[in-house]
């Protein structure tokens, strides 16, 4: 998995997925949540043979750039999708269409609060269609670079 800006660092920054938490008076009193500016920065699959259409999100803050607060992974497509052609368990199946934290990457104690954010208010139709694009964007990048490397 390489980050998406790596790619397309114009588009990326264009594009990024941000949430602002401030000190507000109708805040929330049990967030736990610092103010800051969080992102939820994309990789993808750099493997031209793999279709997992998924993506790893990273959330971190602008005040905090080296602390990563969550590893959230992600598929845009239906269940039916990554069942048939990954052969996943089907709670693992569920947990990836809805978001989850991912079990191999870097987390922070405030992980499940981001995830929940995630669900909440960052994933919605639009955010999914993009993902989708760059996904997309990601893969035909890829191959046309690799095209070049050996012609």
């Amino acid at each position: 998995m390489i980050p998406f800006h790596s790619l397309f660092p114009e588009l990326a920054q264009r594009d990024v997925r941000c949430v602002h938490i401030g000190p507000a008076p109708d805040a929330e009193p049990d967030s736990n949540l610092q103010a800051d500016e969080y992102v939820y920065v994309e990789f993808y699959c750099d493997d031209l043979q793999c279709d997992c259409r998924r993506v790893l999100l990273r959330v971190i803050a602008k005040n905090q750039p080296g602390t990563v607060f969550a590893t959230i992974n992600y598929g845009w497509e239906d269940e039916a999708f990554y069942g048939k052609r990954m052969g996943w368990d089907p709670t693992e199946v569920r947990k990836m269409v809805r978001g989850e934290l991912d079990p191999i990457n870097e987390q922070s104690e405030f992980a499940p609060d981001f995830l929940d954010l995630f669900k909440r208010v960052v994933l919605d139709e639009r955010y999914r269609l993009r993902l989708r694009r760059h996904y997309r964007r990601f893969k035909e990048e890829l191959a046309r670079r690799d095209a070049e490397k050996h012609p």
